[in-house]
């Protein structure tokens, strides 16, 4: 009868582990992002395209020729936008592994300085003279999407989301140049240095997750 009990206990005991053993795992998991080799895909693929489009429009360009790129500014915008979304819908990391992948960003990017992020009125100046030259309504301007302030207490966002997120805004304002002024060489170079810095910057922290 005590040989039974005992090997009652030890049963329970080794249950009681296992479960909690699961249960942090299960935590683990849901503090660390898991990699996800279609979005790392997917940013490499965009970042194709997006070359693709500079090295059309590296020469300069006119408005009057918009119509023929309009399409791909706009393909790369909703991918962009779809690939944060992506990103961000995924479980948010812990302070410690948001250190890590900034720490990871900060060096691999260490020659190539933050640029300012694309104001939201330079934005809406844009937009509202594309929409002159097409002779349609502006639109209202949007908000700008980035971090939330320190001291709140919304979630994170992912460096990946919060860099894509800046590479829509900035093929935004290029479209919309493009549509109202065309553009010169220096134009889409600046642009592309910005849309660079920001590809790389969500490349490197969705490699990083691979670990």
């Amino acid at each position: 009868m005590t040989r039974s009990r005992s090997r009652h206990r030890r049963s329970a005991w080794l249950v009681a582990l296992l479960s909690a053993l699961a249960l942090c795992t299960a935590c683990t998991v849901q503090l660390a992002p898991p990699y996800d080799a279609s979005l790392v895909n997917g940013i490499r693929g965009v970042s194709n395209n997006i070359m693709e489009l500079y090295a059309s429009a590296g020469m300069g360009v006119s408005k009057t020729t918009f119509s023929e790129r309009a399409g791909q500014y706009n393909e790369i915008i909703g991918r962009a936008d779809a690939l944060a979304l992506q990103s961000q819908s995924r479980p948010v990391a812990d302070s410690a592994l948001r250190d890590k992948a900034d720490q990871a960003i900060k060096q691999r990017l260490a020659i190539s300085p933050l640029p300012r992020t694309v104001s939201d009125d330079a934005l809406a100046l844009a937009a509202g003279e594309c929409a002159d030259a097409r002779h349609v309504p502006r639109t209202p301007a949007l908000p700008s999407f980035g971090p939330p302030p320190a001291n709140t207490q919304q979630p994170q966002l992912p460096a990946s989301a919060l860099a894509l997120a800046q590479v829509a805004r900035a093929i935004a304002l290029l479209r919309d140049t493009d549509c109202a002024h065309g553009l010169n060489g220096a134009q889409v170079a600046a642009n592309k240095g910005y849309v660079t810095h920001f590809m790389s910057e969500a490349l490197v922290y969705e490699t990083f997750l691979q670990r």
